[in-house]
């Protein structure tokens, strides 16, 4: 019998003030209970309990072995609940994403998130280069696109559609393109990713084949927000999220283009970094970002 278990039938002798109703307590033999306490008091060289033929009583070294028992096990209960499968989420929970993810997709909808799990303090990193998981203590991250080999789990949450468009002003100086040749005769705004600071073609499917274009840049920037600014500025075409471009394409900020021509949807996919041991603030975070997109997805078949 170990010392934690010895403290446990201690313990509940003394609450209940008798070693019958603390064995019926534990579901244990009373002897078998008697008999560990005895020789927890040898181990301890101290005598805990004076017994009568009426009640327990506790001597003076045995109230100071309950009062630090009790705290002992109260904090063992603690750790062990805390990290728990089954635990209420509860605590910090650091996560990572694109700036466009979380502005367009992601904060809007936090209040419903928060409120599902009000124990949980979010601490959200938004970048538009990818940070390594384990070096920042992420707890997850969100990414968009091809995904680089990586020790982390990556678990697909579903697709953001891409959209083409343009400032009214940019259309009034250089016209609308309607095809992907008359894309020869424009500048984009193109997108630079990745550490080796490449721009992101333009992808079209083509009658079941995915084609890259590679845009003329007007200007490449590797910030969604100067990204979208520039468009907004007329100084090129944009090929980008949906849900970044809507309300400008609905206000008249901004026109969509080349409506004839698909576009291929970005993979959408959340990191992180064991399945196996998935803490319940993770767990929940990633369940409830997978409901998101599913919801997104069917809104826009």
């Amino acid at each position: 019998m170990n010392m934690l278990e010895a403290m446990e039938m201690f313990v509940a002798v003394v609450d209940h003030g008798s070693y019958t109703k603390a064995a019926e307590s534990m579901r244990l033999h009373r002897p078998a209970l008697s008999k560990t306490i005895q020789n927890l008091e040898k181990d301890l060289g101290v005598q805990l309990l004076h017994r009568t033929t009426r009640r327990v009583n506790v001597t003076p070294d045995g109230e100071l072995f309950y009062d630090r028992s009790v705290q002992l096990l109260t904090d063992i209960s603690d750790v062990l609940e805390w990290f728990s499968p089954n635990r209420p989420p509860k605590g910090k929970l650091r996560v990572d994403m694109p700036t466009v993810v979380a502005n367009a997709i992601i904060i809007p909808k936090l209040p419903d998130f928060l409120e599902r799990y009000p124990g949980l303090e979010l601490f959200i990193g938004t970048s538009d280069h990818q940070n390594d998981l384990i070096a920042s203590g992420i707890d997850c991250a969100i990414r968009l696109g091809v995904l680089d080999d990586s020790s982390m789990i990556a678990k697909p949450i579903g697709q953001v559609e891409l959209v083409n468009c343009a400032a009214p002003k940019y259309i009034a100086q250089r016209g609308s393109p309607a095809t992907i040749e008359d894309l020869r005769n424009h500048v984009a705004v193109n997108f630079i990713v990745g550490h080796r600071r490449q721009i992101m073609p333009w992808r079209f499917r083509v009658d079941g084949e995915l084609v890259d274009i590679k845009m003329k840049s007007a200007v490449a920037v590797d910030n969604a927000g100067s990204f979208l600014h520039c468009g907004l500025a007329g100084i090129g075409v944009l090929q980008g999220l949906r849900p970044a471009v809507q309300e400008h394409i609905d206000s008249g900020a901004l026109v969509e283009v080349l409506k004839n021509l698909h576009t291929e949807p970005k993979q959408v996919s959340i990191l992180f970094p064991d399945r196996r041991n998935l803490s319940p603030n993770v767990r929940v975070f990633v369940e409830w970002v997978a409901e998101l997109f599913r919801s997104l997805n069917t809104q826009k078949k």
